[in-house]
């Protein structure tokens, strides 16, 4: 088994709509067995839904995955706040040796499985503990996701030097199109990303209208995923 950590530069970026590409490609165009996991999920009634962890379902579904959702996600809070901050906020105690060992449950079952971050690297899990601490414990290979816009020439340069200081391996850098951005920034900072990453820089993933709010068709992400992202670079790791 080998694990892909998907990261991001700041929350709100469309991470899980990366990851679900990702998951989408490599069970239906390279045939591999895929587990996910979103070890923390926030903000259960943001919008007053309450539906319980959506992201979660999101990637399972992508993935093809027949797991638990409480394996997926073992930590959904109802304040949109970093697990420190909102475990704090609910009385409950994370312990990372129980996520440890659903982590290592589904490497014996899956051929890779793609874990999903929340915001960024330095957001706090527990006390002193954070998700590039995660990230180093489970030795994985880390895609770093970005908006295409102003300013994420900065917050993806950041990022990645970071990981790099830590010793983790950076499978590359993905811009997410959420937004259908077309401004001057969006279209030269590719280009600029490529000059100065001390990683690859995978590609950008096209607007996929209406794909964080509805089920999307995994023949349809795995396709987006594999004509605009570098998939050969991310399968090296695997």
């Amino acid at each position: 088994m080998k694990p892909l950590f998907i990261t991001g530069t700041d929350t709100g970026i469309g991470k899980t709509v990366v990851s679900m590409g990702l998951c989408a490609f490599l069970s239906l165009r390279r045939g591999m067995n895929v587990g996910v996991m979103k070890p923390f999920e926030s903000g259960l009634t943001k919008g007053g839904q309450g539906a319980g962890p959506r992201d979660s379902v999101l990637l399972r579904e992508a993935s093809g995955s027949a797991d638990s959702l409480k394996k997926i996600t073992p930590y959904a809070f109802e304040a949109p706040l970093a697990p420190e901050v909102a475990a704090e906020l609910e009385g409950r105690a994370i312990d990372i040796d129980s996520i440890d060992r659903i982590y290592r449950g589904f490497s014996k079952m899956h051929d890779v499985v793609v874990i999903e971050g929340a915001g960024g690297v330095l957001v706090p899990i527990k006390k002193d503990f954070f998700y590039a601490d995660l990230i180093s414990r489970w030795n994985a290979p880390t895609i770093i996701v970005s908006r295409p816009g102003l300013g994420t020439i900065n917050h993806t340069l950041l990022t990645s030097r970071f990981l790099q200081s830590k010793g983790i391996d950076i499978a590359g850098v993905i811009l997410n199109d959420a937004g259908n951005e077309a401004d001057i920034a969006s279209q030269t900072n590719p280009g600029v990303l490529k000059r100065y990453l001390c990683a690859p820089f995978l590609g950008v993933f096209p607007h996929l209208a209406g794909v964080a709010e509805k089920r999307m068709d995994r023949e349809r992400l795995a396709d987006a995923f594999e004509k605009n992202i570098d998939t050969a670079a991310i399968l090296r790791f695997l």
